[in-house]
């Protein structure tokens, strides 16, 4: 064992082939090593039996570079240039992006596909092997060798960049078949897919294939978090279609304008392998809606599906996407600047020597405010900010009136109330709340204070009696108590509704689930019925390449009760095509 385990001293400065997948280079290391066991390979590369042989996001790549002395490059290298792993880093934040480098430097990629969105992505986290024919011909012309190209492998490219005709996919490395094996793609391994070569003959969906492979391919060579702030993506969508009359001067959707590219999409996603299923109107528009708000979405490939609808390319995507940004970033400062001024003005505009002078008494508060350009009364509110008190001129208040009207600030009256005790004006009242230190700030609290013993008061004689209503029908009885709680006093309010009657809260994961079977099914049919009784000789390996997410039905058959039947019904009606299933029927009919 330990002699099997030593790495093939002679190939281990074996060059990569251009574009070449580390799983391919470790497949031809495997042939050239001529080991016998696929496991002795991964223990010779990277000193473990199995962790390594995954052909998209291989682990313990430090061990692999140390183990073929940097022949590949560093780890680094290794994993933005060999790796699917690149493809999904513009979308996704940076430090996600480091976290899944160090997950595939060391040991830790069991929850890397989570991680990354693709088990909640509903398109599958399964990267299926994919070749051209033409590639391989040619690759064997050239360099002896037919390997996996990464260009590929990427999601979303179903056609050859270089030829623009549809990949071949392999059984292999999906469904636990040779899950831990190094293989090599060969003419005899990949099988077409109905939906591609159909897509092929007609030009618009054709053309759209190829420019969402084009946009998958430069996607890669972006940098990590590119694109990470869903709130510009959305500014990007909406400033487009806002250009194109499709959105309304409130900014609501013109839903009549964007129906004809809705369709559009759906006629397209009809020939997509990943996401066939998703190719329903009604799903697209809930889609648009979410890209629009702002929510991010799990998957890049759905966001390149989208630029495909609104932008020209991944380039006038990201040029859009800097626009927004720099649009987004003017509106925020234009929001925020009185209040930065205000800030910057007692922080960094009245300079440090009139503070000192306003301090010491060497300087009026008439001439500073002279030398500063303002007037008295911002002077005044500026410096009561940094605890200097300004001279008071009693020409309207006397010392009675000015005690009385402290003493009532103090204790959180109301403004009107302040100026009718003492006889003077609510601006009067408003400039003593902001010339006098520590004054506005004791007068919010004291209020705040009495507004939430106020609403806890109504909001307990509310929930005391009627208990039994719950959440929702308690709200609508006192609206204002309940908001203001909610904003304010969260934990106050939260404690109080623990013996209120509650309701089981329903997601509508049930009402989801029967609509995704019943666009599963649909899927499923369209695909049966593209397919000819007499050229699949195994239509079911034919369903499940043109449909992938169909594995989930196959898996938990319960929870998919009409895709289940369809595919039934599929397999029945192309008996000719399925030997085994002829055999079955003729045993029921001798059983009878």
């Amino acid at each position: 064992m330990s002699r099997q385990a030593e790495i093939f001293e002679s190939k281990v400065g074996l060059a990569p082939l251009p574009d070449e997948t580390l799983f391919s280079w470790c497949s031809r290391y495997h042939r050239l090593a001529a080991n016998g066991l696929d496991r002795t390979t991964c223990l010779q590369l990277f000193g473990h039996a199995r962790i390594g042989s995954a052909h998209d996001f291989p682990g313990r790549i430090d061990e692999l570079v140390a183990r073929s002395k940097g022949s590949l490059g560093s780890a680094e290298q290794v994993i933005r240039d060999r790796t699917l792993l690149p493809f999904y880093w513009p979308f996704k934040p940076s430090d996600l992006a480091r976290q899944s480098v160090a997950a595939m430097r060391g040991n830790d990629i069991a929850h890397l596909k989570y991680r990354l969105g693709l088990l909640t992505s509903g398109l599958g986290a399964a990267h299926p092997l994919k070749s051209c024919p033409e590639c391989m011909q040619a690759d064997l012309e050239g360099h002896g060798w037919a390997y996996w190209r990464r260009a590929h492998q990427l999601p979303g490219v179903w056609v050859c960049p270089s030829h623009g005709i549809p990949l071949r996919v392999s059984h292999l490395k999906l469904d636990q078949v040779a899950r831990f094996a190094w293989t090599l793609p060969v003419p005899a391994c990949g099988q077409e897919v109905v939906c591609l070569d159909r897509a092929a003959d007609k030009s618009t969906q054709g053309g759209w294939l190829r420019r969402l492979a084009a946009q998958g391919l430069a996607l890669v060579g972006m940098s990590p978090g590119r694109f990470a702030d869903p709130v510009r993506i959305a500014q990007a969508f909406r400033f487009r279609m806002e250009g194109i009359g499709m959105l309304h001067a409130s900014g609501r959707v013109r839903w009549r304008e964007v129906e004809p590219r809705l369709l559009q999409l759906a006629t397209n996603l009809a020939c997509f392998p990943e996401a066939r299923q998703d190719a329903d109107l009604g799903l697209l528009q809930g889609q648009l809606a979410r890209l629009l708000s702002a929510r991010s979405l799990a998957h890049p490939l759905r966001y390149l599906t989208w630029i495909t609808a609104w932008f020209d390319g991944i380039d006038d995507f990201e040029h859009a996407y800097e626009s927004s940004g720099m649009a987004t970033d003017q509106a925020c400062a234009t929001a925020a600047s009185p209040r930065a001024t205000c800030d910057a003005a007692t922080q960094g505009q009245v300079p440090e020597a009139i503070l000192t002078a306003l301090r010491d008494g060497s300087l009026s508060m008439t001439a500073a405010a002279r030398q500063l350009g303002v007037s008295y009364a911002t002077l005044a509110a500026w410096a009561c900010r940094v605890a200097i008190e300004p001279p008071r001129r009693p020409k309207k208040l006397d010392p009675p009136s000015w005690n009385l009207a402290l003493e009532m600030l103090r204790n959180g009256a109301e403004k009107q109330a302040v100026a009718d005790a003492a006889k003077v004006s609510v601006l009067t009242v408003t400039r003593v709340l902001r010339t006098v230190p520590g004054l506005q700030d004791e007068w919010h609290c004291v209020r705040h204070e009495s507004r939430r013993l106020a609403a806890r008061a109504v909001w307990a004689k509310v929930t005391a009696p009627n208990l039994h209503l719950g959440v929702k029908r308690l709200r609508r009885l006192e609206p204002a108590a309940y908001a203001w709680l909610y904003r304010n006093d969260h934990d106050w309010l939260k404690a109080s509704l623990e013996r209120v009657a509650t309701a089981h809260r329903a997601n509508h994961a049930a009402v989801r689930m029967e609509r995704s079977d019943a666009r599963m099914a649909d899927a499923l049919r369209n695909v049966a019925l593209s397919c000819s009784r007499e050229a699949p000789r195994r239509l079911f390996d034919e369903l499940k390449r043109a449909l992938p997410a169909l594995r989930k039905a196959i898996h938990s058959p319960e929870q998919w009760p009409l895709t289940v039947e369809a595919l039934t019904v599929s397999l029945r009606c192309h008996r000719s095509a399925h030997p085994l299933l002829d055999q079955a029927g003729a045993d029921e009919q001798a059983e009878r």
